[in-house]
């Protein structure tokens, strides 16, 4: 399954190493990681300490890691999987690693932080930044936007059961809903089919996110936690450090609001962006 982790390194450095959890295509900005890597190359900025080298700065996006594995994998598979693979491409003398899990990816990036203790290199610290705990009613919440994308109408009501069986009903109904979206769209009949799969694809590895966040729940992690409330804090307590402050005893993470339909709705745009 390595072949299919979405990784990707965004910044070299020597000072420590920050891997982020996070979505691409952010409506309000290119990500964490990379603002991340901006702040470290910037001197113009003044927060770097004089003789204090960069962060090594690594973006790891755990849906598209989904999409492209195409078996629902379970958020500790593909934390497993995620973990061997950064390890296996991390370069040696890069420093402590802080994880940091922003967002919907918080639950996601306790179970990579678990992953990454029982594979013998533990993680100096986990930092959540503007942390959300997903619940199914997240999860149906996002299918509902994503139905109304596609159809211009209201979806069914919730049905419960297990995960599996909720996304095998959800693929069905997307998939013929896309296939009549791209058709509306006057996508040529050969392309159209291929559109119909990219758009339900993504879907359905974000709505499985959502849903597995929610049955794994949050992973207890024996190294400091942080949680920071923003993007801002984040680059402010992150940036040039080796590693980050300890705001609460590591014994899990902190359960918060759930905000993870914000800015996520735009799917076939941006994959999610929560």
């Amino acid at each position: 399954m390595a072949r299919t982790i979405a990784l990707q390194q965004v910044a070299d450095g020597r000072a420590g190493c920050l891997l982020t959890i996070e979505f691409p295509g952010d409506s309000t900005g290119a990500g964490l990681a990379a603002a991340l890597a901006t702040a470290e190359t910037d001197a113009s900025r003044g927060h770097r300490p004089a003789g204090t080298d960069r962060h090594q700065v690594w973006r790891l996006d755990p849906v598209t890691s989904v999409e492209l594995d195409g078996g629902l994998p379970d958020h500790a598979t593909l934390a497993n999987a995620a973990s061997a693979e950064f390890l296996r491409r991390r370069p040696t003398g890069s420093g402590p690693l802080t994880v940091v899990g922003y967002c919907s990816a918080a639950v996601f990036a306790g179970h990579l932080t678990r992953a990454l203790v029982e594979a013998g290199s533990p993680p100096d610290a986990l930092a959540l930044v503007a942390a959300t705990v997903p619940d199914e009613r997240a999860a149906w919440r996002e299918y509902a936007t994503l139905h109304r994308k596609l159809t211009g109408e209201a979806a069914p009501p919730p049905v419960p059961a297990e995960p599996h069986v909720v996304v095998a009903r959800w693929r069905a109904e997307l998939g013929g809903h896309a296939r009549a979206f791209v058709a509306a769209q006057g996508f040529p009949p050969a392309e159209a089919e291929t559109a119909a799969q990219e758009i339900t694809g993504r879907y359905l590895a974000w709505l499985w996110f959502l849903l597995d966040a929610a049955r794994a729940g949050e992973a207890r992690v024996p190294c400091p936690v942080t949680v920071l409330a923003d993007d801002a804090q984040a680059l402010d307590r992150l940036a040039y450090r080796p590693a980050v402050a300890v705001s609460r005893p590591a014994t899990g993470h902190t359960t918060a609001p759930d905000h993870s339909g914000a800015g996520v709705g735009a799917g076939a745009d941006d994959g999610g962006t929560a």
